[in-house]
């Protein structure tokens, strides 16, 4: 249920992406400076950490390693059945599935493809914000209905079509940014009100599948968008009030200069530390729940520590 109720993370990363990025093409409206300037700081990280995952899979699977002849460009290649199996491998890395989590990446490159038509929609039509997220609710509506009857995007989930209830909103803000801070308290009530009404309908759904019950697939998706975009900009709208705070601010300041470190290497630490020796004598300290995530900070952090002071980071990150 923890898991359901936190899925407002991704549409609130995609936010706060689509604001930052949106603000910045206001100030420089030159769109090819603008891919420019985003498409290496997402692609390298990318690319560099899909062969790290592909590396830790030939690593630790023993049936990836197996070899076969595969065959390229006419050319017959003998090497580890995993690597030779192009079309999986290029379907791993056009829809980020070289582990759970890299999707996010693709969604955010692809986010940033659309977000000068989304910024030139809010600067044509003018919306006000809840006409704006209303329209962003309908336009989303339409791609599930879509999707629902023509399965064109194999992994729907993995793709920017997903989140437009991110997309537009983030654009409206990042054009609207001072607007915005000084009138967002007004919106917090409303939001509110839409985030339990859609949170518990969402919820509800969900609460069908985890007992093996059917679930409503229009009800579950549509309250999930509305649910997690608005929840979104509620946090958004509270981290101005934290922002003012120093203690607060540094902490914050501190993670967002790490998040995409962090972002990369966690999923392989929990991976780490998900096997059974391991697993074993977290258990027999009865307090997993609290090491668990400590230790995969602790480590994460080590290692971001690590790249920093011998500087590789800049190669395995695009970030220094």
């Amino acid at each position: 249920m923890a898991n359901r109720v936190l899925s407002f993370s991704v549409p609130v990363f995609l936010l706060i992406s689509a604001v930052l990025s949106a603000r910045s093409l206001s100030i420089n409206p030159i769109v090819s400076q603008f891919y420019r300037r985003r498409f290496f700081g997402i692609l390298w990280p990318y690319f560099v950490w899909t062969l790290v995952y592909w590396g830790a899979r030939l690593a630790t699977d023993v049936k990836a390693r197996s070899p076969m002849t595969g065959t390229l460009f006419g050319l017959d290649l003998d090497g580890p059945s995993f690597l030779l199996h192009f079309h999986d491998r290029w379907l791993d890395f056009a829809w980020g599935k070289a582990s759970f989590h890299l999707y996010f990446m693709v969604v955010l490159f692809e986010l940033i493809i659309l977000l000068p038509l989304a910024v030139w929609y809010v600067r044509v039509r003018k919306p006000g914000f809840w006409v704006m997220l209303i329209e962003a609710f309908v336009l989303q509506a339409a791609i599930l209905v879509g999707q629902h009857y023509t399965a064109l995007l194999p992994y729907p989930a993995s793709n920017a079509l997903w989140y437009i209830g991110s997309l537009l909103p983030g654009a409206w803000i990042g054009l609207n940014y001072t607007l915005f801070k000084d009138t967002c308290r007004s919106y917090a009530i409303p939001l509110s009100v839409v985030v339990l009404i859609s949170g518990g309908l969402f919820l509800r759904e969900e609460l069908k599948v985890l007992h093996g019950l059917n679930a409503d697939n229009y009800t579950s998706n549509g309250s999930l968008t509305v649910y997690a975009s608005c929840l979104a900009l509620l946090v958004l709208t509270f981290s101005y009030g934290l922002s003012q705070r120093d203690r607060a601010r540094k902490m914050l300041e501190l993670l967002g200069k790490n998040s995409l470190q962090l972002y990369l290497m966690h999923p392989g630490i929990m991976q780490i530390l998900e096997r059974p020796r391991i697993v074993s004598l977290i258990s027999a300290t009865h307090l997993g729940p609290i090491l668990s995530p400590l230790l995969m900070l602790g480590i994460t952090g080590g290692l971001i520590a690590i790249f920093r002071i011998t500087r590789l980071e800049k190669v395995l990150f695009g970030r220094a």
